[in-house]
């Protein structure tokens, strides 16, 4: 008798465990950024996670992160030295995600998260593609902490939201079919340079356009007490016959607090931008948008006042605008239509770019939080670009 129950909870024991094997999708990628149950999307009940993007928290069971007391304490991170700026970061070579934090002379962070999202289609992206956050700040999608997410920066009280999930891809000029990272081919990331006070990181890609293959290396550059950093585009094209294409970066920026564009205006040098509208870029290197509040369309002045910036870098100048939609350039029919939409955005294209067989062009960007003038309105930080590869 005894056999024959120690052999039924044997059977019982062995049958939970394939059951439980059955209707759960284990995603363990190494992070070590806690241990996560969730909802699965498909397939499977459950998800078994080592870590938590940006888009998981609404589907979160039950989770511990290692940023949380206990476990911190056991973190070996480099306490900064008050007034010396340093970068601290954790690259996943072989996802292609991360983050890095920067931490500035005067006490603040800037916190970057690179591919640490699931967007509305369900995809993850792998590579630089800014857009994402830690654990902390993504459980249950608790809109009051998401503020750490994208590009952020925090004071030391609170942080601040300066750059979401970037909308970016590439499009055929002769159809305008579009090509978006999520399903780009993902070849591989490495470090190329790493210290306590810069840093390097490429990550590698393969996309479609009509057929054509592109061969596409982007590259991220850090400095130590920067608010910004420096992403490097080089498209290639690889395949037997010419091709031409747009290429397009921009975002909606939720600036100040995540969630909504309220008191975004838009600004280039000594310029409020408070309509949709172009930037003449004959006369502006950079744009970006301020946390000011819009008059035109009712809104007081009682936001944060931070600002981001994006500026162009070499090359061919972009067709640079503000508009209430990602999918609106300010034609006759919307131009000077006030900035008032909960998706306020700044969008730059390239093109049409027409690549003959093995022909290459480059795009480079900075983009971060602008700095502020006596009166408190934004102004481009000094950009020491010498640590850049030509």
């Amino acid at each position: 008798m005894r056999r024959r129950i120690l052999l039924l909870l044997l059977v019982f024991a062995v049958l939970s465990a394939v059951f439980l094997v059955v209707i759960t999708r284990f995603d363990l990628k190494g992070h070590n950024e806690g241990i996560f149950l969730l909802r699965a999307r498909h397939g499977a009940l459950f998800e078994i996670k080592d870590d938590l993007y940006l888009g998981d928290g609404g589907r979160l069971i039950f989770g511990v992160d290692t940023d949380q007391a206990p476990f911190r304490y056991f973190k070996k991170e480099k306490a900064p030295e008050p007034g010396v700026p340093f970068l601290e970061f954790k690259w996943d070579k072989t996802d292609g995600s991360g983050y890095i934090m920067n931490f500035l002379p005067d006490g603040g962070r800037i916190l970057t998260c690179f591919s640490r999202f699931c967007d509305s289609e369900g995809h993850y992206n792998h590579g630089l593609f800014v857009g994402g956050g830690l654990p902390s700040g993504v459980r249950y999608d608790r809109t009051n902490l998401i503020n750490e997410t994208g590009m952020s920066y925090s004071d030391g009280t609170r942080w601040y939201h300066l750059w979401c999930n970037a909308n970016e891809g590439l499009a055929s000029a002769k159809t305008l079919k579009k090509s978006e990272p999520a399903l780009w081919q993902f070849l591989g990331s490495s470090v190329l340079n790493r210290s306590s006070s810069a840093l390097a990181i490429k990550s590698s890609h393969e996309a479609l356009v009509d057929g054509v293959p592109l061969s596409i290396d982007r590259c991220a550059y850090f400095r130590a007490g920067d608010t910004f950093f420096i992403l490097s585009i080089r498209i290639q094209n690889v395949g037997n016959v010419p091709v031409s294409y747009y290429y397009a970066y921009g975002d909606e920026p939720w600036l100040g607090d995540y969630g909504s564009s309220k008191g975004n205006v838009g600004w280039v040098d000594g310029h409020v931008v408070t309509t949709v509208q172009y930037v003449d870029t004959s006369k502006f290197g950079h744009a970006g948008f301020f946390d000011y509040g819009n008059t035109a369309v009712g809104e007081g002045h009682n936001f944060t006042r931070k600002a981001n910036f994006i500026k162009w870098i070499g090359g061919k100048k972009p067709l640079v605008y503000f508009s209430n939609r990602e999918t609106e350039f300010p034609e006759k029919g919307n131009e000077g239509e006030p900035l008032g939409s909960d998706t306020r955005f700044i969008g730059l294209q390239w093109g049409p770019q027409t690549l003959l067989p093995g022909e290459k062009v480059r795009y480079s960007l900075a983009i971060g939080m602008a700095a502020q003038d006596k009166n408190g309105f934004p102004v481009i930080p000094d950009l020491k670009l010498d640590y850049i590869p030509k």
